[in-house]
């Protein structure tokens, strides 16, 4: 299974093809507005949450440049409504980066998923993000993730959870959607100002995807997402990494161990970063290997 091989891995995956087959990738293939007109047959009048970027942003959903407020504003409208602006953009010359994102197919336009299905990830609610020319700075998220192009090129700019400290990542909780954002611009990045940023591009792996294309990305790993052409269709599919459901999520634990560390005197951060590095980073050796089994408790070892 698709699913399974995927979750097994420990980097991205180009999925060149996955989608190909489908009516909205062959619709998408007609012409700029042909995939705004075939997802009009499926709309029902639910609202959207719609973006457009200001004049300063040089399409990029982020911070503005003192990071004092974003880059865009938004507002809800209907589905019909948005596709009426993106399509009177398209003859405007530097108009706005404009984008209905994360929205539910099976909300918005109930009725595209039985025509466009993908057998690989039965029962994932896929979301859709429709726009034109648009960047969405560096990000990761906590799911994992299959991104698929249905119209338009989309390029992905990759980076290891590694590489977390080189990427300048802003306010964890004053975030644009959700997930936290690298505050560097990723269409001219100032490495005088952000000088470590430059060993993140080191690193950094691209993925250019055409219609049909798709992208797998592992749970945590940062990415930039630039939509390319005037209007963009991309379907994504998110499912969770099964914990233990009576503990708290990862993303909430690491926001409790940073109010609760930070909080403490230098010294005693140091010696709770031994403590976290010995019984939860370090894989080899095993801090409970020494212990009879039946008193691991806590440290017991977990696939």
């Amino acid at each position: 299974m698709l699913r399974e091989r995927l979750e097994a891995r420990l980097t991205p995956l180009v999925l060149r093809g996955l989608i190909a087959q489908w009516p909205a990738v062959h619709r998408g293939r007609e012409g700029e507005t042909a995939i705004c007109d075939y997802l009009g047959q499926f709309d029902r009048g639910h609202l959207v949450v719609a973006t457009k970027t200001r004049a300063a942003a040089r399409g990029v959903m982020g911070y503005n440049e003192s990071l004092t407020d974003f880059s865009f504003v938004k507002a809800r409208m209907s589905l019909g409504e948005f596709i009426a602006n993106l399509k009177a953009f398209l003859p405007v010359h530097g108009a706005p980066a404009i984008a209905a994102q994360c929205a539910k197919v099976s909300e918005v336009i109930p009725g595209f998923s039985e025509e466009n299905r993908l057998h690989a990830l039965p029962g994932v609610v896929p979301n859709f993000w429709l726009g034109n020319a648009l960047t969405v700075p560096v990000h990761h998220d906590h799911p994992y993730n299959v991104a698929c192009v249905v119209a338009g090129r989309r390029r992905f700019t990759l980076f290891a959870p590694e590489q977390v400290s080189n990427l300048y990542i802003g306010p964890l909780e004053h975030t644009p959607s959700g997930a936290p954002i690298s505050v560097v611009h990723p269409q001219s990045p100032d490495l005088t100002r952000y000088p470590r940023y430059r060993e993140a591009l080191a690193s950094a792996s691209v993925a250019e995807l055409e219609p049909g294309d798709a992208l797998y990305i592992p749970p945590l790993w940062y990415h930039q997402v630039e939509a390319l052409e005037k209007v963009n269709l991309l379907i994504n599919y998110w499912w969770p990494v099964q914990g233990q459901p009576q503990l708290p999520s990862p993303a909430a634990t690491l926001m409790q161990a940073i109010q609760v560390l930070n909080a403490l005197p230098a010294a005693q951060r140091e010696a709770w970063a031994a403590l976290f590095n010995h019984y939860v980073v370090q894989r080899e050796l095993d801090p409970s290997a020494h212990i009879p089994e039946p008193w691991r408790g806590a440290l017991a070892r977990r696939s």
